[in-house]
């Protein structure tokens, strides 16, 4: 790793985040029980996502386990503005890093799979990272003062990104049915959202070098 290298970055996630997960799990979740699944609009209260669905947590394990296995995460539906955020971003002058909990270390096709969507749709990107503790892991590569933005769906990965930072006005929170409970983070409507104006601004400005 470079040390001298002070390009800011921006840590996108994937799942709910660029790529529309929530609509694709539910969709594959129906046809793979046989039964109706909540409407992907329909707020969900701060429940775990199994009682949303009305499962057992068992029940729901393997049925996402037959998700990932069966290479559905390759055609998740990419989200409007997605490609384009990232071509802005760099432009700018940052790094992108896309990071994700999906666990590759567990199944061998989750990382080409994650490479091949993102390859598909056009995602520019600088580094891959996966795990539990994605932000934290980030932090440790690259120097949690290079960090300028961090965009997440899940209110516990904005917590995890909020402590590394020290701030949590960098963190921004994408939008969904399932986080509307959440407060204390500024809230993505979409990947256009001007809230990205400022951030790219901000980068062009270069004030995070005066600021390190």
């Amino acid at each position: 790793m470079n040390r001298y290298n002070r390009k800011p970055i921006v840590a996108l996630d994937i799942d709910g985040t660029l790529g529309d997960w929530h609509r694709h799990f539910l969709t594959f979740a129906a046809q793979w029980t046989g039964r109706p699944m909540p409407a992907p609009e329909d707020i969900n209260p701060g429940l775990p996502l199994h009682r949303h669905m009305g499962m057992s947590k068992a029940t729901y394990r393997q049925c996402k386990l037959a998700f990932r296995q069966g290479g559905l995460k390759r055609s998740m539906p990419v989200y409007d503005g997605a490609r384009e955020l990232t071509v802005r971003l760099r432009k700018a002058g940052a790094e992108v890093y896309i990071c994700t909990t999906r666990p590759y270390l567990r199944l061998d096709n989750i990382d080409p799979d994650t490479r091949h969507w993102l390859r598909r749709n056009g995602i520019q990107y600088d580094g891959v990272l996966f795990g539990e503790h994605k932000y934290r892991d980030l932090a440790k590569f690259v120097g949690a003062d290079r960090i300028v933005a961090v965009l997440d769906d899940l209110p516990e990965m904005c917590e995890q990104a909020a402590q590394v930072i020290g701030e949590r006005a960098s963190v921004l929170l994408r939008s969904q049915p399932y986080n509307q409970h959440v407060t204390g983070f500024a809230r993505i409507e979409s990947l256009r959202d001007h809230m990205f104006d400022y951030i790219v601004d901000y980068i062009k400005s270069g004030r995070h070098l005066e600021e390190s």
